[in-house]
């Protein structure tokens, strides 16, 4: 959102020391994965778990999942809060119905004199508009360029940055199942399976090109926060 928090963003990756990596690093063996949470996407389900599933055997890894009810807080916080870790949620709108601003927010709260940003996972967010920013005041507004912007636009995106999350990865309006769980998948492969050092907003960009509809569906993911990039195995 601000030049001060990429850069507080890149200081945080170098916290350990020299030996440090120059941006945030994913982990893929630590990965979580939301999918489908309200129920009502059998489709989604039916796409993307296989293909996930695929990626995690012939990788051994081992993700956390919650596939088709909605996930305990406990799960969702130990995802955001686990180093170097990735979340992904497939299902309607940016996961407030799993994790609420308020309670992404708290993250932030501080301990004792000391502040507190504790989410420590790359976020994908694949549900409709789920990087979609807006003012306030134009929420209720059909045609937002009639309607004076009194604040400054927000959004679940933003949320997750201010609560440290390096990057986060949304769509910036409604998307079709289909394409978009195409489009996902692509994703995953590009940065989790053949990445030859690329980072994730890259492959966000190269994985457009997997949408039939590329300038209706593809063209609305994107990439908030600084280069976030898979670590060494």
């Amino acid at each position: 959102p601000s030049l001060p928090f990429a850069v507080a963003s890149l200081i945080k990756s170098r916290s350990n020391g020299d030996s440090s990596p120059r941006y945030p690093e994913v982990d893929p063996a630590g990965a979580s994965y939301i999918v489908d949470p309200e129920g009502n996407l059998p489709q989604t389900k039916n796409r993307l778990v296989p293909a996930i599933t695929d990626i995690c055997s012939s990788n051994e890894w081992k993700w956390n999942s919650v596939i088709g009810s909605l996930p305990s807080k406990d799960f969702v916080q130990d995802a955001l809060t686990q180093h170097n870790s990735l979340l992904l949620y497939c299902g309607h709108g940016g996961s407030t119905c799993c994790f609420s601003r308020s309670q992404v927010e708290s993250l932030t709260k501080k301990q004792g004199n000391l502040g507190s940003r504790r989410c420590k996972a790359a976020i994908i967010l694949m549900g409709c508009s789920s990087g979609k920013l807006i003012s306030v005041n134009r929420k209720d507004s059909m045609i937002t360029d009639k309607v004076t912007m009194f604040y400054e636009p927000e959004g679940i995106a933003l949320s997750y940055l201010c609560a440290a999350a390096p990057c986060v990865v949304g769509n910036l309006w409604d998307v079709t199942d289909r394409d978009i769980d195409r489009y996902c998948i692509t994703l995953l492969e590009k940065f989790l399976v053949s990445n030859d050092g690329q980072s994730l907003a890259k492959c966000v960009a190269e994985a457009r090109c997997s949408c039939k509809m590329r300038h209706i569906v593809g063209l609305a993911p994107v990439c908030y926060g600084v280069p976030v990039h898979l670590a060494k195995r």
